[in-house]
């Protein structure tokens, strides 16, 4: 049967796989750039493959591997020597490479653990997003971060565990010593512990003997038995009680009310002890739910959901995808797997489920009993979820559609506003200036879209909020008219050609260098190496580069004629020839004054020059003093790749202001040619200002799509000043540090590493920072700080 769908690399690939070897391993689907589209296993790669390329006679493909067939272009096969050996590679890939057309659990940030590290003398328990091989016990994974936190605040009622992160790390050093670590080391107790939000742990009114006890109550807890945490609620609330201390009576009373409702959804239980996990799939318009209930001790102790991201055709691909997935990220195995279809390579998923585990676990799929009940309840489960989540999408989307209709209609606007981008500025006082780009696709927050803009034009201190609007909405632009063919096409209908300089041209160059000695280097001239802009015959521009020892490549005597400046054919040139060096690093030597030319180019300051342009501009300022203005910039060719976000055009800007700023911005796209819709909008009465029109855009006060130009306001304004504040942070630890004499900047990472904050380095005792500092740094760092 003839593969339906069109493909022009299908003829390639079908040779290709014809050559495949017939052993177990791991394939990849790529697309006509390399990416990954789907990863599988095959005991046989050569007939998985043909699967997809030559089907059997009477065989079909169904819609996902269709749409992946049409899309395919390359692949990429690993050899293993065993199916299992393919299982643990195959499961690693799919976390690594995300493929589109795998069904992929959420990235594992979304997943919470909690983490005991048992390993140690005092262990500490903190809600972690990874797991690792520490020797830590480890419980989970939970969906919600905020949930997990309650509980542990609520155990800590019946269970005294909490401390800071810096007491646990000071008594396990002092444990690690050999020293008594019960010995206070706090002569008076923080203030955590006593409000009660602590222990007591390193006061010496709390032992290590009990708060081993505590954690280890905490230990079963998560082992699913609640009853001493039951017990010892009621006990402490009944004692509140009669202490007539009732404030704490009713908060023990929520406590053991919140545990209670835990076990009530332990809807099941009897006496068999069994460990089981009960999977149920439900499959809805490409959307895939799976809901685990977890089973312990014959008792239900909890569950699980999961949206997977991706299309399969039938619930056994989904388990077949999801198994390895998730018991790769969680330490907790049951003796049982139960599943609603058999999963692809079964005998081969409970080898490495056993492997991992160290003893034995099965996969089932019930025909009676009990197990069905419960399998019955987790498809059940699964299906309200996705069709819960269907609807809230279907119903998010309409409102987001109503909304951007609205603003449609009141901007009159051709098209749909789909992206929408708003724009802010952040400072202090003139210091740390720094821009915001935030964007809605479709209605929503596009967070991955978000772009911030350290401000460079700006000195230090000076307040220019239209200035900082250009420089950002110019730099962000740019990326919209900058395509070196594109543009070489515009400027050739304009009559200029560019190519390397001929040898005929080397005396114009030179007497173009000489009648500008003050900015042109006549030093190892050769036509050889210069990029040329022609008018003609005539030059209208030029350029070249020159490597230096060390490998170290500059630009430089450049050079643009007087008719062609302000047009930007210097900027396109000095980016053509970037586009052909194809180095990583190109330096300039340039003034202060041109240093944002170069920057809308794409380079930026360097703080160390390379020692070959160092030895050189030191040269320059000892013979003439006019050089002592000037500075190095380096483009990095890494930083310039594909930005996804920037490429992207908007179909409508937003300015956090009036309408002075409203015209900074518009001149910016009159200067690039850019025709965009662009309103601002200002805070005081919340009036829209609109490009082109007179008076301001009044909305209706319950308008949806006021509130959503609001929301995108918001988000740039939240967005610009947590990169303002990041980088105060930074500069202030950075300063502080680099003030004390002696210490070098490695002890200085050290140390930021190893407490966190000036104050936590400042509050260190002198134990705590000798394993850092020898006694003339620590002497030197007590008296700075």
């Amino acid at each position: 049967m003839v593969v339906p769908v069109k493909n022009p690399h299908l003829a390639q690939l079908r040779s290709i796989v014809a050559k495949a070897p017939a052993s177990p391993g791991v394939y990849r689907w790529l697309n006509a750039k390399g990416e990954a589209l789907y990863v599988g296993k095959a005991k046989n790669l050569r007939s998985r493959l043909k699967s997809y390329v030559l089907p059997a006679k009477g065989d079909s493909l169904g819609p996902w591997k269709q749409s992946l067939v049409a899309k395919i272009a390359d692949l990429e096969v690993t050899v293993t020597r065993t199916e299992l050996e393919a299982l643990v590679l195959e499961t690693n890939l799919i976390k690594e490479l995300k493929p589109k057309y795998n069904v992929l659990m959420k990235d594992d940030k979304n997943y919470v653990y909690v983490r005991i590290a048992v390993q140690d003398s005092f262990p500490g328990v903190e809600v972690v997003r990874r797991l690792e091989q520490d020797g830590a016990k480890y419980f989970g994974p939970y969906v919600s971060a905020f949930s997990v936190r309650r509980l542990l605040e609520a155990l800590h009622l019946a269970f005294p565990y909490r401390t800071s992160a810096q007491t646990i790390e000071k008594l396990n050093r002092i444990a690690r010593s050999g020293a008594d670590a019960d010995v206070p080391i706090y002569n008076v107790p923080p203030l955590e512990c006593q409000i009660g939000k602590h222990c007591g742990l390193g006061t010496g009114s709390y032992s290590r003997a009990q708060y081993l006890q505590a954690i280890e109550q905490l230990l079963r807890f998560f082992r699913g038995d609640h009853d001493a945490a039951r017990r010892k609620l009621t006990e402490e609330m009944q004692q509140a009680a009669l202490d007539r201390k009732f404030e704490r009576a009713a908060q023990l009373r929520d406590t053991l009310q919140y545990v209670r409702e835990l076990e009530e959804r332990q809807i099941v239980s009897d006496t068999s002890g069994m460990n089981t996990d009960f999977i149920g799939t439900a499959l809805l318009r490409d959307r895939v739910q799976v809901v685990l209930l977890r089973e312990r001790g014959g008792k239900l102790v909890g569950e699980h959901s999961f949206a997977l991201a991706g299309h399969v055709d039938a619930p056994s691909a989904a388990i077949t995808q999801f198994l390895p997935q998730y018991y790769s990220s969680t330490p907790d195995f049951p003796d049982t797997v139960v599943v609603d279809e058999a999963p692809e390579g079964q005998e081969l998923l409970e080898e490495w489920l056993s492997e991992r585990r160290g003893k034995r676990v099965t996969i089932a799929v019930p025909e009676r009993g009990k197990k069905v009940q419960l399998l019955l309840m987790a498809q059940e489960n699964a299906r309200q979820k996705v069709a819960q989540q269907l609807a809230r999408w279907e119903a998010a989307q309409q409102d987001a559609e109503d909304t951007l209709k609205e603003l449609q209609a009141a901007l009159a606007l051709s098209t749909l506003p789909r992206r929408i981008e708003g724009y802010d500025i952040s400072h202090l006082s003139g210091t740390e200036t720094v821009g915001s780009m935030a964007v809605l696709k479709n209605g929503k927050t596009a967070n991955d879209q978000y772009r911030s803009f350290t401000i460079r034009t700006l000195k230090e201190g000076e307040v220019d909020d239209y200035a900082a609007l250009q420089e950002v909405l110019r730099r962000r632009l740019l990326h919209l008219v900058r395509n070196v063919k594109q543009e070489e096409k515009q400027w050739n209908g304009r009559g200029i050609k560019f190519g390397k300089a001929r040898k005929a041209e080397q005396k114009f160059i030179e007497e173009t260098v000489a009648k500008h000695p003050d900015d042109l280097d006549p030093a190892g001239i050769s036509y050889k190496d210069f990029l040329v802009a022609r008018k003609g015959e005539e030059l209208v521009a030029f350029v070249r580069s020159s490597t230096h020892k060390g490998g170290v490549t500059e630009l430089k005597t450049f050079w643009v004629k007087d008719a062609y400046r302000g047009d930007r054919l210097g900027q396109f040139l000095l980016r053509k020839l970037l586009a052909r060096l194809r180095e990583e690093k190109v330096y300039v030597i340039t003034k202060t004054t041109l240093q944002e030319y170069y920057a809308e180019v794409g380079f930026r300051h360097v703080i160390t020059p390379p020692k070959a342009l160092a030895d050189a501009i030191t040269k320059a300022k000892k013979l003439d003093p006019k050089f002592a203005d000037i500075v190095v910039m380096v483009s990095i060719a890494s930083e310039h790749k594909a930005d996804l976000s920037l490429q992207s055009r908007p179909d409508l800007l937003v300015i956090d202001g009036g309408k002075g700023q409203l015209g900074a911005v518009a001149s910016v796209l009159n200067e690039l040619h850019l025709d965009i819709p662009l309103i601002s909008l200002a805070k005081r009465e919340e009036e829209v200002f609109v490009r082109g029109r007179k008076a301001s855009v009044l909305f209706p006060s319950d308008s949806q799509a006021k509130f959503l130009l609001m929301r995108l306001r918001d988000e740039a304004h939240r967005f610009a000043n947590r990169h303002r504040e990041a980088r105060g942070k930074k500069h202030a630890v950075s300063s502080a540090l680099d003030e004390i004499p002696g210490i070098g900047v490695q002890t200085k990472k050290r140390l930021l590493r190893e407490f966190g904050s000036i104050a936590s380095i400042r509050n260190a005792s002198d134990a705590d920072l000798r394993p850092f500092l020898t006694q003339a740094q620590l002497t030197s760092l007590r008296a700075s700080l």
